[in-house]
């Protein structure tokens, strides 16, 4: 009789342990390969960045992994990138284990998830105060975005800039998946990332693929067809921080920076040839006001492809063909009554800023002119999306009676027009446009004066990246 209960009890002793020896052991095989992973991807980055961990998380009920508090030292930098956590989820153990293997081959998982947490970077670092140096660099090729219209001197937000609204942190999360449909042949993909006391975004994309498999080769040869767009911006504190900041700078209240924002905005889409009905303005200018919020849907039922965008000739074409649903703030607005055309197609504003920044300082202060304006030919408001108030038919006598015109020219010949109106045409699509200053076989340098009437500015561009350039001689 006790050897009996003895059976019995090592009998169920072995049902318990089993299991639990086979899910140690499946758990420590786990935890080794992602181990192994983490080490040999902090050996790949070595030379760039050096990472460290202190927790793997292993999940083998949903087929997750992930790193916890992480941090990033840049080399030959100071400082170090917080990582609360890094997670990832695909549909299968067995599709984890053999990430790295069958990435290099191309193959995709059904479903994937990454989510991170918890990045953070101190704005006063010294990584930061190295990238915030290129990012400089990259804006002055750039040039000044919106975001600093009637922001004192300003043409670009520098790191410093931003430490002084108030940023001496930047804490983010971010999630990013995607979903394969194999019946509806569809890849969906969303991301959605938040910034403390800055901006939550979220995108959402659906593409139509041509075949039952994903794969790379499927996504970028098998001419996919976008289906679905969806996207979100709500601000969370970085507009009131900017016009705060902005409005100190120019020492006048937060009103009449805006007003004064709203107007040289106004401006600047008509100078780039945009033509805005007044309530779409006013909602979309309302984007900076605290609390502003941007809605965008486009459905494509049809598909939107390669094909399609080359019959995209203007911005407006794609209105035109997309439809889209926009909200500002939570209304909803109508592109009824939005055109463009090409600003300044014969170089002629061009011109005229160029003889304008030839003149006397007090001469251009004292004007306030806005670029593509005379003041003798100030129009109304309502007139500025067309700014061609010099192209007179005087002017144009002028221009046939000296024979010059803007022409194409050779790469090779700039450096003999030093001096001259230029106009840049990029492989990007982006038209540059003023005096030539000078010319190496690296960078092109143009100097450009600004729509605010704050001078003139001067733009490097990679002369790898000019796809044509044209002259006036």
């Amino acid at each position: 009789m006790q050897k009996k209960m003895i059976k019995r009890v090592a009998s169920l002793v072995m049902l318990i342990l089993i299991p639990v020896i086979l899910f140690a052991g499946v758990y420590g095989f786990v935890w080794w390969k992602v181990s192994q992973a983490a080490d040999s991807f902090a050996k790949d980055v070595s030379p760039f960045v050096e990472m460290t961990y202190k927790q793997i998380h292993i999940d083998l009920a949903e087929a997750e992994v992930g790193l916890r508090e992480m941090s990033f030292t840049p080399s030959g930098m100071e400082g170090e990138i917080g990582l609360q956590s890094v997670t990832i989820k695909a549909p299968s153990w067995g599709f984890l284990l053999e990430l790295e293997e069958k990435l290099s081959k191309g193959e995709l998982p059904e479903s994937f998830n990454i989510d991170v947490k918890g990045l953070d970077i101190n704005m006063q670092s010294g990584y930061m105060q190295d990238w915030g140096r290129m990012a400089t660099d990259m804006q002055r090729q750039t040039g000044p975005g919106y975001d600093t219209l009637g922001c004192g001197d300003l043409q670009f937000f520098s790191v410093a800039d931003i430490r002084k609204m108030g940023y001496s942190r930047l804490r983010s999360d971010v999630a990013i998946q995607y979903y394969f449909d194999k019946t509806d042949r569809q890849l969906n993909f969303d991301m959605q990332s938040k910034t403390a006391q800055m901006a939550d975004m979220s995108l959402s994309l659906d593409v139509q693929v041509a075949s039952d498999t994903l794969n790379m080769q499927t996504i970028v040869f098998a001419q996919p067809q976008l289906k679905r767009v969806e996207t979100r911006f709500y601000d969370r504190g970085y507009n009131i921080k900017r016009n705060n900041y902005c409005a100190d700078l120019n020492k006048e209240s937060m009103e009449l920076y805006r007003e004064r924002y709203a107007g040289l905005f106004r401006k600047q889409l008509a100078y780039e040839g945009w033509t805005i009905p007044e309530p779409l303005f006013v909602a979309l200018d309302g984007l900076n006001n605290p609390g502003g919020s941007m809605y965008l849907r486009v459905d494509m039922p049809q598909g939107f492809g390669m094909q399609s965008m080359a019959l995209v000739q203007k911005p407006t074409d794609l209105i035109d063909a997309l439809s889209p649903y926009v909200e500002f703030s939570g209304k909803p607005v109508q592109l009824d009554g939005v055109s463009w055309s090409e600003p300044d197609p014969e170089g002629q504003r061009l011109l005229h800023e160029i003889r304008l920044g030839d003149n006397s300082a007090d001469q251009t202060e004292s004007t306030d002119l806005v670029l593509g304006e005379e003041a003798e030919t100030v129009q109304p408001q309502q007139d500025l999306a067309v700014v061609e108030p010099y192209r007179t038919e005087s002017r144009r006598a002028q221009v046939e009676k000296s024979g010059k015109s803007f022409k194409d020219v050779e790469m090779p010949k700039l450096v003999s027009h030093l001096g001259e109106p230029v106009i840049l045409y990029t492989y990007f699509g982006r038209k540059v446009q003023g005096k030539l200053i000078s010319v190496t076989d690296k960078v092109v340098t143009v100097e450009h004066r600004l729509i605010d009437g704050r001078g003139t500015a001067t733009y490097p561009i990679a002369r790898d990246k000019i796809q044509s350039a044209r002259l006036y001689y």
